[in-house]
Formats: structure tokens, sequence, C-alpha cells
């Protein structure tokens, strides 16, 4: 409770509701701290609504609770910490710090220092964090040694680099902070020592999603940009001026300048609203005839006199003005009566849509309804009040409140969240939004920069802007990241379709996409997520996606079509699209084995339009054309448009080759050691290890072939030992293995490679092969440490369990599994 009467004074049922407590238990626990002479009570009037406030001695156990925990966790700080924490609650956290902070505004990090003063992550320990601000008014410092009250220190160091932090620390300073955001927890807990983030964290919207700055949060350089909808009291004009010409461009100004003898211009329509309030009984045909003759008189000029009492009431309300029929950029209130004033508000309400700002020079709590409503029209920027105490008005999106102090201000979020602001200067600033250049090229550049703790890696951006408005847009998005704020990009999808992408939750993504697909740049279909997409929005995706995403949505869209082949039908339209027909081509091929006869014109269709532009050409090929498995007939025609398309393609694409390898063994044609290394280089060892023995032969024979074995790994003994009879090949040319064994004889040359990552490989293959035949025992194999055993019958091999897939060459151990579990059952 002296926790919560920290940050202003509260009624029983104010507390009582803020800190959940009933009524009764409420107004106990107070009359204890009265008697206990921590709390006062304003005796004025009516004990009844009384007001609670906390005293010197109710701050002064606050102060020793704080410095009883400074003693407990203070005691051995790491080398290069600044501070450290002491207790946190919710909102509220207790801090200190060995070195002044720079501002009220405290930016902490999301990790603190690790054991021995070593920093977490990257090169400069330093990563985004989050923002709180300091309640108390001063900090309390202390001497480390013995916790005795000290001066502030005199001396402020430059911040440089952690190795010029070198300077000896002899005190702390210790305070309260309450977060500005509290939407997730903070993970640094009590007795945490920390360093101040260089990377800065977005400020909440609240704060930072407005066009224009009123000045910069004090000690910082931090731009304040709030949300249309701020209360301002601001005491002295000189504040009162500069918020309102910082936050004035393109807006219709209201504001209270005394008009000395320069002429003051007000909109004519006003008076409809005048003489509404004037005879609110006359009806409409005369209200609008009474104000054709004011109108005719003030704006025409009409010889037809007014009568003096009404000339005298239109001065008395209005002042004297010039009365505009056209568009008026700024209203003056000299000389305008506070009914007046209510008029011109009126009529900005209900005729004008341009946003405002407004100096009210009037009483807050005789006219609250109606500045609650300017409020809340979204249209007004900002509200200067100036006359009486200040009241608050519930519609306000924040709160502008200075003392007698030129320049300085503090802006208000909420109870226990007063940001002192340091007001611009000149009306040239604008708000930058605290924003930064570099922004994502791409949802996988976004996601792989993102971290649940850290937020976003500046660093990692490689794409940058000049435009301020769209840095705002995308770096108010960003601090949405990852929950999003749909409000926001509803309101923004028209003038920033990419920002609106990035701040949209998860769950309505899909939605988004269908209105915002032809607005997107390509890379940034990735942040759908795929098990929430219908096919038909994964479909259209894939162009403007990642090739990492693109194939687990091939993959999930292949996933359906097998489960159920008729839908299919439903998006062969698709095939026809130019975007994302070859899209829609692919996932029907891959699908295509699972296919019954009826879709025999469909797979037809498919394949011409995936040749047009292929994409997974190696698993398209092994669906069409399964591996070791015949040809049906109604394949042979997409295999004849297969190999006349490949001519076509570049000669290093995978259709290309295989097209050629395919060719030159249907043929018997020689086929070249280049362009053996050619197919072995791009094509799968699963396509051509059943002629493995006699390629690697082959490059064995030439230099230029033993110096690409050595610099490619390859796992030849899982190639060389497969079982006699397995089928294989490559597809459209099914194949078994051969019953001959590769001879240590014939490999000889594997002695003359240089060393290569390739070279293991080929020793084992060597040493497995000498070792039978030589009969010694089976060697420790590079690659994996049985692949020895593969040269040797299977019966004579030990038992293969599981374990053999976690060591070693990750095909070598699967062979070794396989084939021992197969000798199992024979």
């Amino acid at each position: 409770m002296l926790n919560w009467l920290l940050d202003g004074s509260g009624t029983v049922s104010e507390i009582a509701e803020a800190l959940n407590l009933r009524m009764p238990h409420a107004s106990l626990a107070l009359r204890q701290l009265r008697e206990r002479n921590e709390v006062s009570r304003d005796e004025q009037g009516s004990i009844r609504g009384a007001k609670h406030r906390l005293n010197e001695v109710g701050r002064a156990r606050l102060n020793e609770d704080l410095l009883s925990r400074a003693r407990q966790l203070a005691t051995q700080r790491p080398e290069k910490a600044e501070g450290i924490v002491l207790a946190q609650d919710g909102a509220h956290v207790m801090l200190g710090y060995v070195k002044p902070p720079s501002s009220k505004l405290l930016l902490l990090p999301n990790q603190g220092i690790g054991a021995g003063g070593a920093l977490p992550l990257s090169s400069n320990g330093r990563r985004g964090g989050r923002w709180a601000v300091q309640r108390t008014k001063e900090i309390l410092w202390y001497t480390l040694d013995d916790f005795e009250p000290t001066e502030f220190p005199q001396s402020l160091p430059a911040r440089g680099t952690l190795t010029e932090w070198t300077e000896e620390v002899d005190r702390i300073g210790i305070l309260r902070a309450t977060f500005l955001d509290t939407s997730t927890e903070w993970p640094l807990s009590p007795g945490t020592w920390f360093t101040e983030p260089a990377n800065q964290t977005p400020l909440p919207q609240t704060l930072t999603q407005g066009k224009y700055a009123l000045g910069h949060a004090t000690g910082t350089n931090i731009l304040i940009s709030p949300q249309t909808g701020v209360h301002g009291h601001l005491p002295v004009s000189v504040n009162r001026t500069i918020a309102l010409n910082a936050m004035s461009k393109a807006a219709l100004v209201f504001e209270d300048q005394s008009a000395k003898n320069a002429s003051r211009t007000l909109p004519v329509n006003a008076l409809r609203y005048w003489l509404r309030i004037l005879h609110p009984r006359l009806s409409a045909e005369k209200l609008a005839a009474k104000f054709e003759e004011l109108r005719a008189h003030l704006v025409d000029s009409s010889k037809q006199s007014l009568p003096v009492a009404v000339q005298r009431r239109i001065v008395s309300d209005f002042g004297k003005a010039d009365w505009r029929d056209d568009e008026i950029s700024r209203i003056n209130f000299s000389g305008v009566s506070q009914d007046g004033g209510r008029v011109l508000l009126e009529w900005y309400l209900q005729e004008e849509s341009m946003e405002c700002v407004v100096e009210w020079p009037f009483s807050i709590v005789e006219n609250k309804d109606l500045l609650n409503r300017l409020l809340s029209s979204r249209k007004c920027r900002i509200l200067l009040t100036s006359e009486g105490e200040y009241h608050r008005l519930s519609n306000a999106s924040s709160v502008l409140r200075t003392e007698k102090t030129l320049r300085q201000a503090v802006i208000q979020l909420g109870r226990g969240k007063q940001i002192p602001l340091s007001l611009l200067r000149t009306t040239s600033e604008r708000s930058s939004l605290n924003t930064f250049e570099e922004i994502p090229s791409s949802a996988l550049e976004l996601l792989s920069s993102w971290d649940a703790n850290e937020g976003f890696t500046r660093a990692n951006f490689t794409s940058k802007t000049v435009q301020i408005e769209e840095q705002k847009a995308m770096w108010y998005a960003l601090s949405t990241f990852p929950n999003g704020d749909e409000n926001w990009a509803n309101l923004n999808e028209s003038t920033a379709p990419l920002a609106a992408w990035i701040a949209t939750p998860s769950q309505h993504r899909t939605s988004r996409w269908i209105r915002l697909r032809s607005s997107l740049p390509s890379g940034w279909a990735d942040l759908l997520p795929i098990e929430q997409c219908e096919t038909a929005t994964l479909i259209s995706a894939m162009p403007k996606a990642s090739l990492k995403w693109s194939d687990a949505a091939l993959d999930k869209t292949r996933q359906r079509f097998i489960n159920n082949v008729e839908s299919i039908v439903k998006y062969d339209h698709f095939l026809q699209d130019r975007e994302i027909g070859s899209w829609m081509a692919t996932s029907v091929l891959l699908a295509s084995n699972q296919l019954p006869e009826e879709f025999h014109s469909l797979l037809i269709q498919a394949c011409s339009r995936w040749l047009d532009a292929p994409h997974q050409s190696l698993k398209v090929l092994e669906a069409l054309f399964p591996i070791g498995s015949p040809l049906s007939s109604q394949i042979e025609e997409c295999l004849l448009k297969c190999r006349m398309a490949a001519k076509l393609h570049p000669h290093d694409s995978t259709l290309y080759i295989w097209s050629t390898l395919l060719q030159r063994l249907e043929s018997n044609e020689p086929l070249t050691p280049e362009f053996l290394r050619q197919v072995m280089t791009e094509l799968p060892s699963s396509w051509w290890r059943a002629w493995a023995g006699e390629w690697l032969q082959i490059q064995l024979s030439s230099s230029s072939g033993r110096r690409w074995l050595a610099s490619t790994e390859i796992p030849w003994a899982a190639l060389l030992a497969r079982p006699a009879g397995e089928r294989g090949g490559i597809p459209a040319l099914p194949t078994t293995y051969p019953d001959g064994r590769i001879a240590l004889k014939d490999i000889l040359n594997i002695l003359l490679l240089e060393d290569g990552i390739g070279k293991p490989g080929l020793l084992d293959v060597h040493d497995m092969l000498a070792t039978f035949e030589r009969g010694e025992s089976v060697h420790f194999g590079r690659t994996h440490p049985l692949v020895g055993w593969l040269a040797r019958p299977v019966d004579s091999w030990p038992v293969m369990g599981l374990d053999v897939l976690h060591q070693g060459d990750a095909e070598i151990g699967a062979l070794l599994y396989a084939r021992s579990f197969a000798s199992n059952l024979e």
C-alpha cells in the first residue's frame, strides 16, 4: 500500500480497487498506517472520500527497505557492471546503479552479466531490452563499503567501450522504477548485475506512433511522438506555444494569442451552432433562415443591417472578427467567450475532418464532456489547457504537465509512469520515432534477426530507407512483433502495406494476405503460418517466399493432394495463371505417383506448365519416374516432354544433366570424366550409385580426377557396398546393383590422392578391402567406426543396433543397420 501511495494520493475505494482488496481490509490497513504515522489523511471536509497521502515517515520506511535489499545483494560487483536488480514486483522494480543514469527513462537489458563478469552474447556484450521510468524523484546514493549516505557523484566519466570502463566504483545509487510495458515478464532476477543495452528497443506506441515530436526524453536524444489525443496542462505560456507549434503542421490550429490590432478570421458556419443554442425551440427552417441572414451581412456585406442586439451578442461571444466562408487554418480564441469557444469546437467536431491542435483558455471542469469528445474524436493531436488546477480527462491518450520551468515537462502514461520531457527548441525538429534507416529486406531476414529475449538485432538488416514515414511505420510494426497490432495494421494497410503485414497477428495473416498479396514485395510470404493456410493461399504465396518456406509449402500441398485427390480439380485453374501456374504444377507433379489414371490429362498439362519454370526438379523427377521402378504407359508422354524440354534448359541445370545422362546410358555412349564429375556433383548419389564402382575407377585413372576426388566429400563405402540385386538407377532408367565387387587392385590409386575432405572416405574403402583380402581384423573407420564390416559377409557382423545410426556418416550408418536388419529377416 505504501508502494502504491508513492505514485500519488488516493481514497480508500481507489486503493482497494487498485490493490484488489475488500473495502474493510483496505480501511483497516490505512488506519494502521496512520497510527504508525506513515500515511496522512486530508482532514478538511468529510472523512468519506478523503485522500490518503504518503508522508515523510512512510517514505523513510520505503527507503530503508530499498537500502536493506542493496546491503544484501550489492556485494560482489562484476568489473563491467553498471547496475543491479534489487527486487521486482509486477510492473515495479528496484534498481541500483554504480553510475548515474543519463535520464529517468531507463533502458534495461533482457540478459544480465554472466559468471565472472562475462558479457552474454555479441562482441560488445550489449543487446536490446525494455523500458522503465524512474518513480522516485531523486536517486539515493550510498557508499558501497558501509552503505552510509553519500553525495551524488561529481564527475561523470564518459561511457566508452567496455575495456575503457576501469575507473574505481565506490558508491551505489538506489531507486524505484516502473516498466512501461508489462505484457511480458522481465527475466532478470534480484541480485543480477547488468549493463545498459546499446541497441535501443522501440518505446510503447503511445509515445511513438504520432507523426510529430513534442520533445526529447530528458537526458537522451530519444524523440517522443505521442499518439493523437494528448492532454497537456501547461501553466507557462511559452511551453504551450512550443508544444502547440511542434504538433501543428498541416493541422487546424486553435490558439489563444493576443490579437491586438491584427485581424482574426472565424468560420461563418460556426454560427449555425451558435443560433441553435440561442434559439433551441426554433424549427430547422427558421434557424436556416436566420443563419442566411447572418451570413449575408457578415460574409457577403449585405446592406441589410442586423439588429444591434444581435451584433452585440456576436461581438460578445466571438470578439471582432473577419467571418469567412472558405477554408481557415488558424482560429484565435482571443476575445472569444467560453460560450463562443464551445461553439467553435462544436463546429469543428461536426463539420471538419482535418486534424487539429487546441489551446483551450477556459475551464476544464465546466467543459469536461466537450473536451472528452474532442479527445476521443481521433482528430485532436493535442489539447492544451492552463486555467485553474489540472483535472483528468478520461479520453486522453497521455497527459503532458509542466511546472513553472521553461521547456521542461512530464508526459504521463498512467500512474507511476511519468517521463521527463524536454520540449523542442524549434518547430522544425521532426520526430524520427526513435527509428533507424536499417529495415529487414525479407521475412527470412526478419525472422533470423529476432530473439524472443533480446528483440531484433538491427545490424543484421540489409535494407535501408531514408523516408521518415516509412521508417516510423516499419519500426512501429517491428516493435509489435511477434504478437502484432491488428488495429494499427488495419489503419495503415493502404498507406504502409509492408509494415501492416509485419504488424499483423498470426491468426489474421491469411485474411490480410488475400488483400495485400499484390502490394507486398517478394520475400515476405514467409510470415504466413503454413498449417493455418488454405491450399490456395499457400500456392499464391510461393512466388513471394523464400526457397525454404516454398519447399515446406509445396510439401504441405503435396500431402493435401495425396489425402484428397479430388481437391486438385478445385485448383486446376491455377495452372493457367502466369505467376503461380508453375507452382501449382509442381504441387501436382509431386503427388503424381499417387494419382489415379483419370488424372492423366491433368498430369500432362501440369508437366508442360512445370517445364516452363521448374521448381524442385530432383523431387519432381523422382515422383514422376520413381527410381528403380518401371514406367507406366501414362507417364511415357511426360517423359518425352521432359527430355525434349531439357535440351533448352541451361547445361548446369538438374533437368539438362539428368536428360543427357539418361540418353547416354540408354545408347551406351561413352561418358567423359568431366561429365561424370558434373553428374556426381549435381545429382544425388542415390541416382548413380549403381555405377559408382566403374565411375570411381575412371576418376582414379587421371590426375584431374584424383584432385576432384580429394576435394569432394562422398560416402563411397555406402555406394560401393550395396547388396547385389538392389533396385536403383536414375529416374526413368531402372537398374539393379551388379554382382561383382570392386577389388583392391582396382582402387590402389587412392593412395596417390592429395589431402582433402574426400580422402578419408576413400581411404576407408581402401582399408576395408585390404583388411578383408588379407584376412586382417576390421579397421576402425575414419568416416564411421564400423565401416570396415561393409566389405565382409553379413553373417560375420556383430550386432548392429540403432546406435550405429548416430555414429559417423549417416549414409554409412543407415546401410549398416539396414543390411543387418535384412539379414535377421532371412
